[in-house]
């Protein structure tokens, strides 16, 4: 058995921590956020709450269909009854899309908490800024000036911006992570008082606005959540809040056609690093000479998929070298 340490508790992490904890090994947790789930992330405000970052899963591989699938069986997520719309040429029509989409249970940061039950320990909260291999394994240090380690092996779920500083030792890997651009994405949570008079699921991709959703469509949950565009979201990545919040609401009462004056538990959040503008197909980035994967979906495709198929391309990569 050996130790090794993840950093990052997204799909991508979860997915390593998975593999690894079925091989035998311990899995150290680390998230710079108080609890898992990366961009399953929940809000709540009052009795409402929000899936803030990713609004589903769907499958385009027959692995990830699989577990889907199992995941289901266990209750851990349910499949999104809605019915997709788009905003074309000024109206919202119905489109062919049959695809099948899940969210987690009762939450998206429901699945993130089952799955988190294999590490040992998880350490939220903390943000490791340095990670050094040494020739007793890796060191980590957190910003705390807390020091852990050594373990046998280095996963980092994060993305590239955040994971390029931890990897000195490894300066291939390095220059892979700073070539990805990131696109950011504005999100505005909200409830009304009255339901609205629209499709529970639009993709709209015009002007400021890129996804809206009924997000008590959803199995057990509340309210909307608007999803700027990422164009409009990177040229706005710096502008006051109460600016985005201004446009989103404005762009929102156009497309519905309601007053949102109205509107209570107001909420916005800027990711900062979303989606990538151009994954790097990969499925994960290895440096097995020091027992070191980086995974995330920016090294796989741009969707919960392609981060689960990432973070376990990463730990069987390491399965390979461990003891």
């Amino acid at each position: 058995m050996a130790e090794i340490a993840i950093i990052g508790a997204g799909m991508g992490g979860l997915s390593a921590l998975q593999v690894l904890a079925a091989a035998g090994h311990q899995v150290t947790l680390f998230d710079k956020s108080r609890g898992s789930g990366g961009r399953m992330a929940t809000k709540k405000v009052g009795d409402a709450s929000w899936d803030m970052g990713a609004q589903f899963m769907r499958a385009h591989s027959p692995e990830f269909a699989g577990q889907l699938q199992a995941w289901q069986q266990q209750g851990w997520i349910a499949r999104w009854q809605a019915e997709p719309h788009e905003w074309r040429q000024g109206k919202i029509l119905p489109t062919e899309d049959k695809v099948e989409r899940f969210v987690g249970m009762p939450r998206m940061t429901g699945l993130s908490r089952q799955l988190l039950s294999s590490a040992h320990p998880f350490i939220d909260s903390t943000r490791i800024i340095s990670a050094q291999y040494q020739a007793d394994g890796w060191h980590l240090r957190s910003d705390d000036e807390r020091e852990f380690g050594p373990f046998a092996g280095l996963i980092i779920n994060t993305p590239p911006q955040q994971a390029a500083p931890l990897l000195a030792s490894s300066p291939g890997l390095q220059q892979q992570c700073e070539q990805v651009d990131m696109l950011p994405c504005w999100t505005l949570l909200l409830t009304l008082p009255q339901r609205l008079n629209l499709p529970d699921m639009v993709f709209v991709k015009e002007g400021p606005l890129g996804f809206i959703a009924r997000n008590n469509s959803k199995p057990g949950r509340e309210a909307w959540v608007i999803q700027a565009g990422h164009d409009w979201s990177r040229q706005h990545a710096d502008s006051p809040r109460e600016q985005v919040q201004q446009q989103l609401l404005e762009a929102f009462t156009d497309l519905s056609g309601t007053d949102l004056r109205v509107a209570a538990n107001l909420w916005l959040h800027r990711w900062l690093y979303a989606i990538p503008a151009k994954a790097l197909t990969l499925g994960a980035l290895t440096d097995l000479q020091q027992n070191l994967a980086v995974c995330g979906d920016w090294c796989h495709s741009p969707s919960l998929e392609g981060a689960w198929l990432s973070g376990r391309r990463a730990a069987t990569s390491l399965l390979t070298t461990l003891n």
